[in-house]
């Protein structure tokens, strides 16, 4: 369920690890220009992959149906699946604080998956 205008989930994983993998590379740039290209590195990587993903599930989602339903689902599923890896993985890590370590990103990713799953379906009610 995806229109010809629309951006394959690769893209969008490419726009997300540009930015999230640049924020990394500044906040460790104390560290030095080697800690901060791996950060940066690793912060690209991990969100390349997390948004690519994210989009890949929200359009097969979308791809069965266009309800309210349909819509619900694609924009909150996904974003709430991949929380609770990130709440294993820093629970694995021992990170003190793990709800406040990932809201930023939480409420980012469910604001964008909303706004995604909104934008799809304008443009397929559209096309139709």
């Amino acid at each position: 369920m995806t229109s010809k205008q629309d951006k394959p989930a690769v893209y969008w994983g490419f726009i997300s690890g540009a930015f999230y993998g640049s924020w990394a590379f500044i906040a460790n740039f104390d560290h030095g220009l080697i800690a901060a290209i791996r950060a940066g590195a690793m912060q690209f990587t991990l969100s390349f992959c997390a948004s690519s993903i994210l989009v890949f599930v929200m359009d097969i989602i979308l791809s069965k149906g266009k309800s309210v339903l349909h819509q619900c689902v694609a924009a909150l599923l996904p974003i709430n699946l991949l929380a609770l890896v990130f709440i294993a993985g820093h629970w694995l890590a021992g990170t003190p604080h793990i709800l406040a370590t990932i809201a930023p990103s939480y409420l980012v990713g469910t604001v964008f998956c909303t706004l995604l799953v909104r934008r799809k379906t304008l443009r397929l009610n559209a096309a139709t």
